[in-house]
């Protein structure tokens, strides 16, 4: 069996080098990536078991920059980003299975793959469900006041003579002021790609109108199927509870998020980035914070990681901040990994493959 690899970033190296061992992908890189974690080479390794060379498999090398449209042999092709039509199937006579690292299919053209005989899995990341729940997370704990509400009960901050409780019942006795929630407000979505996608619908269980802005409008029917509204990004601004950010990272992207943004937003609004922290203007953002333009923000990412301290945005109480861990463990990726390289021996064997996704 041949295999390629149609992109290459951290998640598709981990991968190459489960199925390749050391050589392009070091196994020093391996450890720093999932460090302060622990990880054993040998276990990311052992998920291409029955994947490797010596077992007659071979993995397209990055150094090739493989070309779907050119014509191989290849008979998986393993992605994240990219596209893979009719014309690139027919390019590729062998091919057997189009495995993608993510739940959307929109990218394949499944009818094309069903007609020539060729499997198509997109796997659902656990990591990308768990950032979406971040997201939530921050807007609950901003909203509720989560942060300061802890403190006042550890430290038994409440005022004693206006605070009397009837039958042991005292409803806030912290008398925190503004404490609201998600059940009727709006959030806008900037970048509505797999997470903020996945954030749309966790929204909408608590009850949430969706907005959302992309460089691309999606078809209606995908904005009927997600439930959500497509706005210009001033109206998003103007008319959103909450803003949460999942724009790419990339160098276009730099500091999109600044004064201009924080101006349009309500003063009682909050700001969510679980994306990636170049992508805001953070001087921008503790001006924003520090002069009622907006009422919070919460932060996973951050400009520089590890956060320096002292740190202006830290002495805040109207901001949330976590240490990028959104995602969730590190680990967690041998998971998705492991489930793509299942999906690769079981078409070695003739057996079936998991998250089918099928017309």
């Amino acid at each position: 069996m041949q295999i390629a690899i149609l992109d290459d970033d951290h998640v598709i190296r981990i991968a190459r080098y489960a199925l390749s061992g050391p050589g392009e992908v070091s196994e020093s890189y391996v450890r720093d990536f999932f460090l302060p974690e622990e990880m054993d080479p040998a276990r990311v390794l052992d998920a291409g078991r029955g994947l490797h060379q010596a077992d007659g498999v071979s993995l397209i090398p990055m150094a090739a920059k493989f070309d779907i449209r050119r014509g191989s042999d290849v008979e998986v092709i393993i992605f994240r980003r990219g596209a893979v039509d009719a014309a690139a199937m027919d390019a590729n006579p062998k091919l057997k299975l189009i495995q993608r690292i993510g739940a959307r299919a929109d990218s394949i053209d499944l009818a094309a793959a069903a007609q020539r005989g060729i499997l198509v899995s997109c796997i659902p990341r656990m990591t990308l469900q768990y950032t979406a729940e971040h997201a939530i997370l921050m807007m609950l704990a901003l909203s509720k006041r989560l942060i300061e509400a802890d403190d006042s009960v550890r430290q038994g901050r409440w005022d004693r003579a206006r605070v009397h409780p009837d039958h042991g019942v005292a409803y806030n006795w912290a008398g925190l002021s503004n404490i609201g929630g998600l059940f009727g407000k709006t959030l806008g979505i900037v970048g509505l790609g797999e997470v903020g996608s996945l954030a749309a619908g966790m929204a909408q269980a608590f009850g949430m109108r969706v907005l959302y802005c992309n460089r691309n409008r999606l078809p209606a029917a995908q904005e009927a199927k997600l439930e959500v509204e497509y706005a210009a990004i001033g109206t998003l601004l103007a008319e959103s509870d909450f803003v949460s950010l999942h724009a790419t990272n990339i160098p276009e992207n730099r500091g999109l998020i600044g004064a201009e943004t924080f101006a349009a937003m309500k003063p009682s609004a909050f700001f969510i980035n679980t994306a990636r922290g170049p992508i805001v203007d953070e001087d921008a953002l503790h001006d924003a914070l520090t002069t009622a333009t907006i009422a919070g923000a919460g932060l996973d990412v951050h400009t520089v990681e590890p956060r320096p301290t002292p740190d202006k945005l830290a002495t805040l109480p109207n901001v949330v901040l976590t240490p990028h861990i959104a995602g969730g463990s590190r680990k967690g990726i041998m998971l998705e990994i492991e489930a793509i390289l299942d999906n690769c021996r079981a078409v070695l064997t003739g057996e079936p493959i998991k998250y089918q996704v099928r017309v």
